[in-house]
């Protein structure tokens, strides 16, 4: 989402106010809910009744959700609790009942109190209707209550989707109703010269509840020390739509920067009180020396086989650098900070996982700003890193939630991206404090999750059998090696024992019986593979082979049995059976987050092992799906991207628009680098890459690649290697698999290439000889028997070819595309015409495909066919897989 502001009002919005209203009241006398109900899969009203015995009933806990693992689609499932309702609530508001909290519940839900229906969200087929992100928020009857008695609350909830359902979200609690449910409460916070701003708050009567009462007003500066505070009465007269407001002074701060802005609201006669708090940033101009990168203090035990060259020292063109400079310039700039920081400067969140976005944002900003030193960018991640830091509580808290919900559904997820995001803040600048927070952060996580005494589980603490908590195992993995602090590394132990308990995912010991992903916990994609991540950043850490081996039995089953042809797995985010890859827009198909979390897979094996597959994997879901899933004329991003139908881009805020650059961002890590200290080139695009080498009879050199090339247009390039010297060693070529007929030329000697080899020329470098490299970019056509049997797709490269309608308006105006009637085509030519494209649109590939007349046997209409990446850009239709049959080919199954 993109919103505009007045120059003069900083960090507000509808959208931040929209929080105000909903979130932040605090009832006095408001009770929690008990956090561990009764429950039942099953459907049978009599469970609503308090006269029930759900004796033999199993224990769940509120506040995330779960799958139903085995169970068909389309189910229900009941909760329980009792509760005493105290007789001293009577006296608040009388008559008007008691307000239950149930917060969010996946997907619909029938609240009964003592057996009486008091509310519902959603409707239950056959007009069935999702509300999985509403708040429940209920009227009990003060005649129902049996006041300081037992009081029976069921719940009965409807899924349609057994991945993840359940009262996943609180807050659970319930009070007597008071003057805030009917009056509203909003404030907005002006600048005025020299840092200053004022606070204004504006009440607003949405009923006819006459309130008088007065509001306190305090500042804090970021050691949460007092600096100002003023208290002023306020009315609010009865009558809907009645509106009145109070401002107060003009605070100038002397030298602090930041502040907690706090207002407590009092009703006179009731006590009844609404408190809030928002971190502000009053001088929006942070400006972060960077002091360098510091090394981890403990090393990779397991030696890398491939270590990319520094990113600073990457100058990326064409094709792929257009791509990496619009993810900054359409995307990371264009970011809306105030909706993914609201979460953090006024608690609570607007959903579950806002907290994750602010984290991503930051390893994309600082992996794109070592490579491009964009000043804008710095300023913005600077920014932003202060405010994250700043709002952490003293305890190490760093969660979007309020204490009620503390370490419930998405809260220990939001803290690992927060460690993923300050600690590549501090691995790029230097800046201690963001190390200081992550300290704070681990350290929170290993005093309140374990196995001792008044420790949490953590299984019970996160979503999907408990993989989105346990994948905080990666970057405490990170904190270990940046800290040396040997109690991050011991936590990460505590999480592999956590897995295998009853309730636990039991990743290793599945993977290991099994061998297939889908059979892991509840099969979720993301979270898996996001385990598998840490599991493999332990095993380099610890040279422990058993954190390895699960990894590469994972990786051949996703390779083998749920890899779509354009580098991504997983439909409706998660991993399905064997072969079982759907590709249409209503299979949800390739969740963002998955794609990008699978090439992170495959870079790491790459590190460790210098494999050539691996990188075949990355490349693959760079030049598809990564890119295929970012608009590059606006920037936003395709949660699902379907490789038939419309690419659903949008630029609201979700994990995928988080997702996505960070995995554009993560592609110098794999472009130029060595293996196992041979310099190699990786990826073929037009780049300049420099580093330092040491040479077999140890001369120090400087080393410079200049790439000439419009890959993938074409294999053609030209290197020149740029020595400091004239010196003797090796540099390497990857050949990639689709390749064909690779050579390459050094004065006049050719070496020729081996497809999916490296191809090593050991010889005295003078200064600016070149490398003539030309190989083959064959097509290929790729059949699916399984999925789209008779269909046909086309892959030239790396790339797969998409038809997309907004191109070919002329071929469907004669032929059903797509229906049974399959065209005889001629195979597309290896060669782009790109003047068959519109003058708007972005890329210049298109590959033109005759069609022929089955009774003329002639050469008739043509089509266009582009790369998947840059397909469905203006909202086009389109079609990886295709009903046609091909004059005399040979054809590959992708199954």
């Amino acid at each position: 989402m993109k919103f505009s502001f007045s120059k003069k009002v900083k960090r507000y919005s509808v959208f931040v106010f929209f929080l105000i209203n909903i979130f932040n009241t605090t009832q006095a006398q408001l009770v929690p809910l008990p956090t561990v109900w009764k429950f039942k899969l099953g459907d049978n009203m009599k469970w609503a009744s308090p006269l029930f015995s759900d004796a033999g009933w199993s224990f769940k806990p509120i506040g995330s959700s779960w799958a139903a693992t085995g169970m068909k689609d389309n189910f229900y499932a009941w909760y329980r609790v009792k509760i005493i309702i105290p007789s001293s609530m009577k006296s608040a508001e009388s008559g008007k009942g008691i307000k239950l909290n149930l917060g969010k519940i996946n997907e619909v839900d029938q609240t009964f109190f003592n057996g009486k229906l008091i509310g519902h969200t959603g409707a239950l087929p056959p007009a069935y209707e999702t509300k999985w992100n509403a708040e429940r928020v209920y009227t009990i009857p003060e005649n129902d209550i049996q006041w300081d008695k037992e009081n029976l609350i069921a719940v009965r909830v409807f899924s349609s989707d057994a991945g993840g359902i359940g009262m996943y979200q609180g807050p659970y609690n319930y009070g007597p109703i008071q003057w805030s449910d009917f009056i509203s409460v909003q404030n907005s916070i002006t600048e005025t010269d020299h840092n200053g701003f004022i606070t204004k708050i504006k009440f607003t009567n949405s009923g006819n509840y006459a309130f008088s009462g007065a509001v306190k007003y305090w500042i804090k500066d970021k050691y949460n020390k007092e600096v100002f505070t003023e208290t002023k009465q306020v009315r609010v007269l009865p009558g809907k739509g009645y509106e009145t407001g109070v401002t107060f002074s003009d605070y100038q701060p002397v030298n602090e920067d930041i502040f907690k802005v706090d207002y407590e609201v009092t009703e006179n006669n009731t006590s009844a009180t609404v408190k809030y708090e928002q971190v502000y940033l009053a001088n929006r101009q942070v400006d972060i020396k960077v002091a360098g990168e510091p090394k981890a203090i403990i090393p990779y035990m397991v030696k890398a086989a491939f270590t990319p060259v520094s990113l600073q020292d990457q100058i990326l063109k064409g094709y792929v650098g257009k791509r990496f400079m619009q993810n900054l310039e359409e995307r990371l700039l264009n970011i809306d900070e105030n909706g993914i920081m609201s979460g953090y400067l006024q608690r609570p969140g607007i959903h579950p996982w806002i907290g994750e976005h602010v984290g991503k944002y930051l390893e994309s900003a600082c992996n794109v700003w070592k490579v491009t030193h964009n000043p804008k960018l710095k300023a913005q991640m600077d920014r932003m890193m202060y405010e994250l830091i700043n709002s952490q509580l003293d305890d190490g808290y760093l969660g979007t939630y309020t204490p009620d919900n503390y370490w419930t559904s998405w809260d220990v997820w939001s803290h690992v991206y927060n460690l993923y995001g300050l600690l590549a803040y501090y691995t790029t600048t230097g800046y201690q404090p963001s190390l200081e927070a992550c300290k704070r952060m681990g350290d929170l996580l290993c005093k309140t999750f374990g196995n001792k005494p008044g420790q949490r589980d953590i299984i019970l603490a996160g979503e999907h059998v408990g993989m989105a908590a346990t994948s905080v195992l990666d970057p405490m993995v990170e904190l270990y090696r940046y800290t040396g602090e040997k109690k991050y590394l011991n936590f990460c132990y505590y999480i592999l024992d956590s897995w295998k308990q009853k309730d636990g995912p039991k990743i290793i010991s599945t993977l290991l019986a099994t061998g297939k992903v889908n059979k892991v916990a509840d099969g979720k994609a993301y979270e898996m593979l996001a385990n598998l991540l840490g599991l493999l950043k332990l095993y380099r850490v610890t040279g422990d082979t058993r954190f390895l081996n699960p990894v590469l039995i994972a990786w051949n089953d996703i390779v083998k049995n749920r890899l779509y042809i354009t580098g991504t797995t997983s439909s409706f985010e998660h991993f399905k059976g064997d072969g079982i890859l759907p590709a249409s827009d209503k299979d949800d198909v390739g969740e963002g987050c998955v794609t990008v979390t699978w090439i992170q897979v495959n870079q790491n094996l790459l590190d460790i092992t210098g494999e050539l597959k691996y990188v075949g994997q990355i490349e693959k879901s760079i030049y598809n799906q990564l890119f295929g899933a970012e608009n590059p004329e606006s920037g936003c991003v395709s949660y699902f991207t379907p490789l038939m139908g419309v690419k659903p881009f949008s630029c609201s805020i979700t994990c995928c628009t988080s997702s996505v650059p960070r995995g554009i961002a993560l592609i110098p890590y794999f472009t130029f680098g060595n293996v196992k200290n041979v310099p190699t080139l990786m990826l073929y695009g037009p780049a300049s890459y420099k580093e330092n080498i040491t040479t077999a009879d140890k001369k120090n050199i400087n080393l410079s690649l200049q790439i000439e090339s419009n890959f993938p247009e074409s294999g053609n390039s030209i290197i020149t290697v740029n020595t400091s010297q004239t010196a003797l060693f090796p540099l390497a070529l990857r050949i990639p698999s689709w390749s064909r007929s690779f050579i390459a030329e050094v004065d006049g000697k050719e070496y020729k290439g081996t497809a999916n080899q490296y191809l090593v020329i050991k010889r005295i470098w003078e200064p600016g000889q070149k490398i003539k490299v030309s190989f083959e970019i064959p097509v290929q056509i790729v059949t699916d028997s399984i999925n789209y049997p008779g269909q046909i797709a086309f892959q030239r490269g790396p790339q797969v070819l998409a038809f997309d309608n907004s191109l070919n308006v002329e071929l469907l105006k004669k032929y059903q595309f797509g229906s049974n009637q399959k065209l005889l085509v001629e195979k597309p030519g290896s060669k782009s015409d790109a003047n068959v494209l519109p003058g708007q649109w972005i890329g210049r590939q298109a590959y033109t495909v005759p069609v022929i007349d089955r009774k003329k046997k002639e050469a008739n209409p043509q089509f266009v066919l582009v790369p998947f990446a840059d397909a469905s850009q203006t909202g086009g239709d389109i079609k990886v897989w295709m009903p046609l049959d091909v004059t005399n080919q040979l054809i590959k199954n992708n199954q």
